[in-house]
């Protein structure tokens, strides 16, 4: 199991943060550009690597995110309108078709493929961030999960189109 603490910058004129592992270290960074038509961001790895870029597809009646990794895979994040009172996404990539659902406060997400849970969430309640914590059962998941939580956040959270 991998655990990852998600933490945003408080008063950042970007959308700039810090992932670590559940020993504190830096293993990832978040670069949002702030002036940019659309959501973008990037994921690096801790030293810098550029390892995914995330951006938003304007004009679509759904909120809806393509995820591009370096090495050529690709992915989709889009939010449903049902069921009614939560927060649901599909992320599909490679094949695979991952439901994410969560409670309408976005405080507590599970990513589900067919019967398995792949990965949980769950956000600080008490924080002048947005803090979110990140458990993933496969490590190999571990990047394409945070992805979307990057993605959840900034639909849930962000300002600006497709909210």
């Amino acid at each position: 199991m991998q655990r990852y603490k998600l933490k945003q910058r408080f008063l950042s004129l970007t959308e700039k943060f810090e992932i670590k592992n559940d020993h504190d270290e830096i293993v990832y960074q978040v670069d949002g550009k702030f002036f940019s038509i659309g959501k973008t961001f990037h994921l690096f790895d801790h030293v810098g690597e550029q390892l995914a870029t995330i951006k938003q597809k304007l004009f679509t009646l759904r909120p809806t995110f393509h995820i591009t990794f370096t090495n050529g895979t690709k992915a989709k994040v889009v939010k449903t309108f049902l069921p009614l009172f939560s927060s649901r996404f599909i992320l599909t990539s490679s094949g695979r078709k991952i439901t994410v659902s969560g409670n309408f406060l976005s405080h507590e997400f599970e990513f589900n493929e067919g019967n398995a849970v792949t990965a949980t969430v769950s956000k600080q309640w008490f924080s002048l961030t947005d803090t979110y914590g990140l458990e993933v059962a496969d490590a190999d998941f571990s990047e394409l999960a945070l992805c979307t939580l990057i993605v959840i956040d900034a639909i849930h959270h962000g300002s600006g189109d497709n909210q």
